[in-house]
């Protein structure tokens, strides 16, 4: 009887441990294709992460404002376009934000964000030029999700906008 209950109790913990794993945003790594240029109403975003092992085992859920745009793992690197404006990246790892970026008003133009996630880095978002830019996207990674536009827990403009009144 006693070795039942353990067996039970081990195909419960195995099926915890794997649910835990899901992908709910479909992530996959797919060979990189350069995107169109951004209308004069859009910004192309570009965000790298770092490629540490310090918190390597965990994803980064990309979310501008309000919606998830992409997941990274160490060594990746996504883009997407939004609405121009004043538009909040964060690097989201559950439960809470680690680090947040605003891109402001750019008609028209790209920006590049790197993640540093790193013992001797920090924990911190930057803007990285064009050049440095290339240079990382030969080396990284793409990623591109298939869930799109997925809402996230909360609208991170509003929240930093609150935050730092």
């Amino acid at each position: 009887m006693k070795v039942r209950i353990r067996i039970i109790c081990s195909f419960i913990f195995l099926l915890l441990l794997i649910s835990g794993c899901v992908n709910p945003y479909k992530v996959r790594q797919i060979p990189f294709s350069e995107p169109t240029s951004p209308n004069p109403d859009e910004t192309l975003i570009y965000v790298f992460r770092e490629n540490s092992a310090f918190g390597g085992a965990r994803k980064f859920a990309i979310i501008c404002n309000d919606t998830v745009m992409g997941v990274l793992t160490p060594g990746t690197f996504c883009n997407f376009k939004v609405r121009t404006g004043e538009n909040e990246i964060v690097a989201y790892m559950s439960p809470s934000p680690l680090m947040h970026y605003r891109v402001q008003d750019r008609p028209g133009k790209t920006a590049y964000l790197f993640c540093n996630v790193g013992y001797t880095t920090g924990m911190f978002m930057t803007e990285i030029d064009e050049h440095k830019a290339v240079e990382l996207m030969q080396e990284f990674k793409y990623t591109e999700i298939e869930v799109e536009n997925q809402k996230a827990n909360m609208n991170y403009k509003n929240y930093y906008d609150n935050l730092y009144k």
